[in-house]
């Protein structure tokens, strides 16, 4: 049976949510990299994603001057970097300096691909909508990679504030929700 609950309470049924990096390149050559929960496939003809970003991050400033992204599934052996690239602020921080990460350079756009990630997928912004605290991109797919990472090593954000893989047994990493810098 059904019972009132309050919203918080009921939104936690989400998780596992699957973690991607969206990676953006700014006019002067800044590259930045968020991690986001908030992203689904949105159009199978022509193939687009639309993903979620927080009003005032760096990332959707330089969403919409430039228009494009590429949207990265990373496997878990890149999980320290993606916690790195969450806990810090691009206004503040180039993440790149302080990451391993190996960039590959794009074939439409100019965000760089992350190497031996799971997938990476060009986007082009076709439409932009305000979502109250957030801004819903809508980013059409002009190319796509993978590589040879098993799928099940995606990261997924567990409510418990952890990184993970949906493995059984799965290894997964402490998030640091507070932004340093």
């Amino acid at each position: 049976m059904l019972k009132n609950n309050d919203i918080e309470g009921v939104v936690k049924y989400r998780f596992p949510e699957a973690v991607a990096l969206i990676i953006t390149k700014n006019k002067t050559g800044k590259v930045d990299l968020c991690p986001v929960g908030f992203f689904t496939l949105a159009s199978w003809e022509p193939k687009a994603w639309v993903i979620s970003v927080y009003k005032t991050h760096y990332t959707t400033s330089v969403l919409k001057d430039t228009k494009e992204f590429v949207l990265c599934l990373p496997s878990f052996e890149q999980v320290e970097d993606v916690l790195y690239c969450g806990s810090v602020h691009g206004w503040k921080i180039d993440k790149t300096k302080n990451i391993k990460l190996k960039f590959i350079q794009s074939k439409h756009i100019k965000p760089p691909l992350i190497d031996n990630s799971i997938a990476c997928f060009e986007c082009k912004v076709a439409e932009e909508y305000d979502a109250m605290d957030h801004v819903l991109f809508l980013g059409e797919v002009v190319a796509s990679y993978e590589s040879n990472k098993n799928w099940k090593d995606k990261i997924y954000n567990w409510d418990d504030k952890k990184l993970g893989t949906l493995k059984l047994g799965g290894k997964s990493k402490k998030i640091n929700y507070s932004p340093v810098g």
